[in-house]
């Protein structure tokens, strides 16, 4: 950056008090750029944090490979009203709770305690290069592409790239931290699969105990969920797994280590824009457009991708996905829901959501705590 016209040159020779008055704006005008200066040169403060989003790469024409770099940018505070507010809605006192339990509350509501950074700029590294991201927006969240070669990915035998990248940060504590990215083939099967009450238990048809459930309890697997999608995974070569949520971004890290330690097949999680506690939980509309945004996304820009849709009854998933259907009906294998409501496949919702659907192309399961899969 040339910073000559804030010298005094000719000014140099003014009268005193005329050079004084040049010097003090330029010293102003110092002290404004400061921050952006600072920004520009990847320094992140001790207590900023970053947090990497997986993302889908795509391989181009000439081999090369187009990778978008998503993350947060935040800092983490205390915030003891909102903890205490939330565990008196619950009646929980923490106080009486083990030390284990609240190492667990800590660590749900960890990232529920961040404001989001404005202004800062990243840099990522992969292999010898390294690209700097724009200055994050209002929620925090900054994004851009580097053009890599393409043998920097590893390869699966069924087609499926990754890629690994890395926040390049000296001197910081999160310097190194890791994100990625996938190269998906154009064409084969994509499963896309609700969470809660669907592959994990989590109450939502009532706001308290999923509160509970979120930040106190252990998470739960529905019984033979995993089992079942590891099989399709086995049995399907080069199918990929997307995990879709109306829950805020900040569960993301406790969300995919949930689904890593149960077993579930690797895959990209998608939860909804939320860096504020009054956006804790999404009404039925915000969550019905977060997933049908990611729906119509993924179908555009993988047209020749079939799709086995999976939710559960406690919300909208059988009426997002019938809608889907329409709209795509070459792209649907199959809907799966796992019935949480007490309707069987003859109830009139069922009736009205699938009319003009085929009945071989959905199905709904009332097995209890129990997982039914094909």
């Amino acid at each position: 950056m040339n910073l000559e016209f804030l010298l005094p040159l000719p000014g140099f020779f003014l009268k005193p008090g005329q050079r004084m008055r040049k010097c003090f704006l330029g010293g102003c005008f110092l002290l404004l750029l400061h921050p952006w200066w600072a920004a520009a040169q990847g320094t992140l403060d001790a207590d900023e944090s970053v947090l990497f989003f997986p993302t889908i790469a795509k391989e181009e024409d000439d081999g090369s490979i187009t990778v978008p770099i998503e993350a947060w940018v935040f800092q983490e505070e205390r915030r003891r009203v909102l903890d205490s507010a939330l565990n008196s809605y619950l009646g929980i006192d923490p106080d009486q709770q083990s030390p284990a339990r609240q190492a667990l509350f800590a660590k749900r509501a960890r990232y529920f305690h961040a404001d989001s950074e404005r202004g800062e700029i990243i840099h990522a590294r992969i292999g010898d290069q390294v690209l700097m991201l724009p200055a994050t927006d209002p929620s925090g969240r900054t994004h851009g592409k580097i053009r890599l070669d393409h043998n920097r990915a590893q390869w699966r035998d069924d087609g499926i790239g990754h890629i690994a990248y890395a926040l390049e940060a000296p001197g910081h504590a999160l310097h190194g931290l890791e994100g990625h990215a996938w190269i998906l083939p154009e064409e084969g099967v994509f499963v896309v699969s609700d969470i809660d009450d669907t592959i994990k238990h989590s109450n939502v048809r009532d706001k308290k105990a999923l509160l509970r459930n979120t930040f106190w309890e252990p998470f739960q697997a529905v019984p033979g969920a995993a089992d079942w999608y590891r099989k399709m995974a086995r049995d399907e070569p080069g199918i990929f797994f997307h995990y879709l949520s109306a829950s805020p971004l900040q569960l993301h890290p406790v969300l995919s280590e949930f689904l890593r330690e149960q077993g579930f097949p690797t895959g990209n999680l998608y939860l909804r824009e939320s860096t504020a506690w009054r956006t804790l939980y999404a009404d039925s509309e915000d969550s019905r457009a977060h997933k049908t945004e990611i729906l119509e996304h993924l179908a555009a820009r993988f047209p020749k991708r079939k799709f086995i849709l999976i939710g559960d009854s406690g919300e909208s998933d059988p009426e997002i996905y019938a809608d889907f259907t329409r709209k795509r009906p070459g792209q649907v294998l199959a809907i799966y829901i796992r019935d949480v409501t007490g309707e069987d496949k003859n109830a009139p919702r069922y009736r009205q959501t699938f009319q003009n659907i085929a009945p071989k192309h959905w199905q709904i399961w009332s097995c209890g705590q129990q997982f039914c899969g094909r």
